[in-house]
């Protein structure tokens, strides 16, 4: 008999939150499908059910019964998305893969490829430590009957081989029907039957099913039919969206390679927008003559179609850079993600903000002056002023969030990458105040405010003072006492 493998990723909407949240491993974790308190529970974890919370239950009375509790929503968005990703790992693995309407489950063909791994275990193993490298938990298991080894896969873990079909049949008849997404009161009513496993299901007549149980429990009983097996209906792969063209003869003027560009970019957008999806970033490489090729990422705040917003973004970065020869060949390389459609907001409900021009003018700044051009400010734990912040890169604009406003503007200091030291001034000692040039003169000084530590590497004594000048300037300046010298830190606005 033909073989057929099963991979199932347990509770797969769990796992996507523990991939965005590790933090949250050892918690008790619910998914709801709406964030309000009236949202309903659709997974939890074990420690979540130990604690007498149930699915449909709502997030109010969650919470009441469990303060601890960490929720979030995972939209059928994400979920696609990542079943997206996963079934092209699996294509790597065997060519024909199925993604199935069970959520993280796939139907996979073992034959073909097995032999390279050495048979069937060696082939299923390979598999489970690869998702398990990546942090997904899953079962892995080849049998004769795609039903039934859904089955197996859904009580057992790890790797699970079905050495005849009988040992397949007998271990997915102890599966219970709870697992196979039937509603809870259909699981009730047959329960009371004393049905609970498959194999108490499938004994019950099929003529019987639909008449007294509904369509849903027919539907089920069909699946595991020996004469209805359906082959393996195998996903497409989902070829690169590249585009390449020669340049004859090769030239190094940007204006005419810009509007060359222009015309494969629209080649290469159409490709895209007719498989459903959008430009997450874009890969231009130049093939140089007689000169190593030279190669540039483009990366939109957003995924977008739109070819004139690409199109202005890699004029700004090849604005910004000095190619070595004539280019012979340009090849683009898209990455691609799932589009999806936009909210339209009502004329009166529009916020005053546009974020997508800010995210056009973050776009525009990156491509003119590289990745790393659009930080902000990350606060850290440092005894230091200088190293109690670092600069990170950012993708997205945001609004900030509404306060009350004070009552005094705050003040904003800008702070020297490395303190500037001040000229000296006879006599050195504190008391004789910095000196800083001769038409600037220091009127009040407010201070000290000491700093202190560093005794485990360089010992740092400084005394900070907010100085006043003659010119109306606020300094931030200090007292180096270890060195018995002034430096200046920053100027505040």
């Amino acid at each position: 008999m033909r073989r057929v493998s099963c991979v199932l990723l347990p509770r797969l909407p769990l796992q996507i939150v523990l991939h965005d949240r590790p933090h949250w491993r050892g918690a008790p974790i619910a998914i709801v499908d709406d964030e309000g308190p009236n949202g309903r529970i659709t997974h939890l974890n074990a420690l979540a059910k130990k604690s007498r919370l149930r699915i449909g239950m709502r997030q109010t009375v969650a919470r009441d019964l469990l303060p601890s509790l960490h929720t979030a929503v995972v939209s059928p968005e994400e979920v696609s998305e990542v079943s997206r990703e996963l079934r092209r790992a699996l294509q790597t693995f065997s060519p024909r893969v199925e993604a199935l309407s069970h959520v993280g489950a796939f139907h996979i063909d073992p034959e073909g490829l097995r032999r390279l791994y050495g048979g069937y275990r060696n082939w299923a193993t390979c598999i489970h430590r690869y998702l398990r490298g990546r942090h997904w938990q899953s079962s892995v298991t080849v049998g004769f009957h795609r039903h039934r080894a859904l089955a197996v896969a859904m009580t057992h873990d790890g790797v699970t081989i079905a050495q005849s079909a009988d040992q397949e049949r007998e271990r997915s008849n102890q599966t219970p029907l709870r697992e196979f997404g039937l509603p809870g009161e259909l699981c009730e009513s047959l329960a009371a039957l004393g049905i609970e496993t498959l194999g108490d299901f499938l004994v019950v007549p099929a003529g019987e099913l639909h008449s007294r149980f509904g369509s849903e429990a027919s539907a089920l009983h069909d699946l595991f039919a020996e004469d209805l097996q359906l082959p393996i209906q195998p996903h497409a792969f989902d070829e690169p969206s590249r585009i390449s063209f020669q340049v004859d003869p090769p030239d190094e003027d940007q204006n005419r390679l810009l509007f060359a560009i222009k015309g494969a970019l629209h080649s290469l957008l159409h490709q895209v927008r007719a498989r459903g999806e959008a430009v997450q970033s874009l890969e231009l490489s130049l093939h140089l003559e007689r000169a190593p090729f030279h190669r540039e990422h483009i990366e939109p705040a957003a995924p977008t179609l739109d070819s004139m917003l690409i199109l202005e973004l890699i004029r700004l970065r090849l604005g910004e850079t000095s190619l070595q020869g004539a280019v012979e060949e340009v090849e683009l390389l898209a990455n691609t993600v799932r589009a999806h459609a936009e909210q339209v907001a009502l004329p009166g409900h529009r916020p005053r903000r546009d974020m997508n021009a800010a995210h056009r003018a973050l776009d525009r700044i990156r491509a003119a002056y590289g990745e790393q051009s659009v930080t902000k400010a990350t606060v850290r734990e440092a005894h230091l002023p200088e190293a109690s912040f670092r600069w990170e890169p950012i993708q997205h604009a945001r609004i900030g969030e509404r306060g009350v406003l004070p009552e005094l503007s705050p003040m904003v200091r800008r702070v020297y990458a490395r303190p500037k030291p001040l000229p000296p001034r006879l006599p050195k000692e504190p008391e004789a105040g910095p000196f800083l040039r001769e038409d600037h003169s220091i009127e009040h000084m407010y201070g000290p405010y000491r700093v202190s530590g560093g005794w485990w590497k360089r010992l740092v004594e400084r005394d900070y003072y907010y100085a006043e000048t003659d010119h109306g300037d606020l300094l931030w300046l200090f007292y180096d006492r270890p060195r018995k010298r002034w430096f200046l830190h920053g100027v505040l606005d």
